[in-house]
């Protein structure tokens, strides 16, 4: 089960709408939908609870407890005593902040584990073109963890509307994600960084320059082999000979959806640095379909796309 979503009672813990997932599990609803359905069609209607903890010859372990599902008694992750679950139902209160109360439309939300991760990802109003027929929407993803000491996350996430491709863009407003620690009334703490975020229309407008500059910036195919090279090695590279055969095969692989891949055919796309980003973007969350969807979401998928966004802004300052 490479995917890593949960099953529950013969039920696969996904709800979506929109373009069929690679996974094609879980439940499809024909629009976007409400917490109440997020909640029951994506297998997120489970509780945590903390337990004490007692080593095998029955000592009970201080300060330590186990974090558990209420219904199928999965143990999920070990805590610390200041340690707070975040419910699930509770999240949602971060996109009434957000939103307001019970307007946030959902297009994805599920379940990964036992029940150790989940995420819910809203529309947001609006979208911005990169150039003429690439739109992007604009979305806010909330992640939260019941197997670490994670904070509870909740960043701005621009998808691509041709491709909904992913895209990560880390801003000098630096208000591109917030972190909420999982100690205190992490509900309430939740409900004042809604407030916060209601300040997208700045994050947007500064990443829809970004990628602007990105699709004005004109590359070679020696320009594509050196972006997608610093991404995945760290070195601008030419002769990929001496690389181990897996990460030559992934350079060769952005190579190909410079080429190939879905909206390249969009004039300003191919040959573009823009187009180059979009490889490694479309690379992680299509191309790589024997990984999970934790290295999507947060995991290693998700900072590969972060040191290809970082490299893009470099090449474009130096362009410039």
């Amino acid at each position: 089960m490479a995917h890593n979503i949960n099953r529950n009672n013969g039920k696969d813990s996904i709800v979506w709408t929109g373009k069929t997932p690679w996974h094609r599990l879980g439940t499809a609803l024909p629009e976007a939908f409400t917490a109440a359905e997020a909640l029951t069609h994506g297998g997120l209607d489970y509780t945590v609870e903390k337990i004490g903890l007692m080593t095998a010859d029955g000592q009970t372990v201080p300060n330590r407890f186990g974090l558990r599902r209420t219904d199928t008694k999965a143990v999920l992750g070990v805590c610390a005593g200041m340690y707070q679950p975040l419910q699930n139902r509770d999240a949602f209160a971060f996109f009434d902040g957000a939103f307001g109360k019970d307007k946030a439309r959902y297009e994805v939300a599920g379940v990964l584990g036992q029940g150790e991760r989940v995420w819910l990802l809203a529309r947001l109003p609006g979208e911005f073109e990169v150039i003429k027929g690439d739109a992007v929407n604009q979305f806010l993803l909330l992640t939260n963890g019941f197997d670490t000491n994670e904070p509870v996350r909740a960043r701005f996430t621009p998808i691509r509307v041709v491709c909904q491709n992913t895209l990560t863009a880390a801003m000098a407003t630096n208000a591109s994600e917030m972190r909420v620690q999982h100690i205190g009334n992490v509900k309430a703490k939740l409900e004042i960084a809604g407030k916060l975020l209601r300040a997208a229309g700045l994050f947007f407008d500064e990443a829809a320059g970004v990628f602007q500059s990105f699709a004005r910036q004109s590359m070679k195919a020696a320009d594509v082999r050196g972006f997608a090279s610093e991404v995945i090695t760290g070195t601008r590279l030419e002769n990929l000979d001496d690389l181990h055969p897996v990460t030559r095969n992934r350079i060769l692989k952005v190579e190909e959806l410079h080429e190939t891949g879905v909206g390249h055919d969009i004039r300003g796309v191919r040959g573009t640095l823009w187009g180059a980003y979009n490889a490694v973007t479309e690379y992680v969350d299509h191309a790589r379909t024997s990984e999970d969807l934790g290295y999507i979401v947060d995991g290693g998928g998700a900072k590969l796309k972060e040191r290809a966004f970082e490299v893009a802004k470099g090449w474009a300052l130096a362009a410039n």
